[in-house]
């Protein structure tokens, strides 16, 4: 009888669940409580205030939004620094086909090297954000720009707020803020804070010289991105807090 071989890649994802469960059995159960509990409390807050700042957006559309969002889309995009054949560059990273690979890459080598609980973290932050942006989403079905290019780079899809810029502030904020969280050199972490903001500032940029949001759909994306990112932060770091807690007093 003839046995199948096995492929590298789901022995490798096996191999993979099997390490994150075994070290996640090793936790305190105090940690995974804080940590999920943090997250429901901060998950509610974010989903309340984003529901909130829809309800004043729709209200502000007819009266001054609109117009202030048409006078100022054309004003940055005219001083944006990246041209339009640039911009569909930059904001490659925070589409679909750039960050799945980031947040599968970062959520299989956080498992393998014994950190459930980021990989945990990776994991919610990813679906987390997609929870928030489809409440204004439901909510209102805002139409995109058509002034910069006849919205040649604005897809049919809901404008408020950007899910592009959601989803980079807090997938690549929580790897910025890993890298700013193991180095000890405060130069080190002036660059990781740096660098940082510019990658997702370029990327938002980009997203407004391609017309593909209005500015207000980036100041609210940038905003509920910064919310859930503090609150996976903060779920992070108490539930990490507990589990060094338990190490040095078995």
């Amino acid at each position: 009888m003839v046995r199948k071989s096995k492929t590298a890649v789901p022995a490798g994802v096996k191999a993979i669940a099997h390490r994150f469960w075994h070290e996640s059995c090793s936790l305190p159960p105090a940690a995974w409580s804080r940590w999920w509990k943090t997250l429901a409390v901060g998950l509610g807050i974010c989903a309340l205030l984003t529901y909130l700042m829809t309800c004043l957006a729709m209200g502000w559309e007819n009266t001054w939004l609109q117009a202030w969002d048409e006078k100022w889309l054309l004003i940055l995009e005219s001083r944006s620094p990246l041209s339009f054949p640039r911009s569909i560059t930059w904001e490659s990273p925070g589409n679909t086909i750039g960050m799945l690979p980031i947040f599968l890459i970062l959520t299989a080598l956080t498992a393998w090297f014994r950190q459930p609980i980021i990989a945990a973290t990776a994991v919610v932050t990813y679906i987390g954000q997609f929870a928030l942006v489809w409440i204004s989403w439901g909510m209102w079905s805002r139409d995109r720009p058509e002034l910069i290019a006849n919205g040649i780079a604005a897809p049919g899809l809901h404008s408020f707020p950007s899910g592009h810029v959601v989803v980079v502030t807090t997938m690549y904020g929580l790897i910025f803020y890993l890298w700013f969280r193991t180095s000890r050199n405060w130069l080190e972490r002036l660059i990781a804070i740096a660098f940082g903001t510019v990658w997702i500032g370029l990327i938002a940029t980009a997203r407004i010289t391609l017309g593909a949001h209005w500015p207000s759909d980036i100041i609210v994306g940038l905003i509920v991105g910064a919310l859930w990112l503090a609150t996976v932060i903060l779920a992070l770091e108490k539930s990490d807090r507990i589990a060094r807690n338990a190490k040095r007093h078995p």
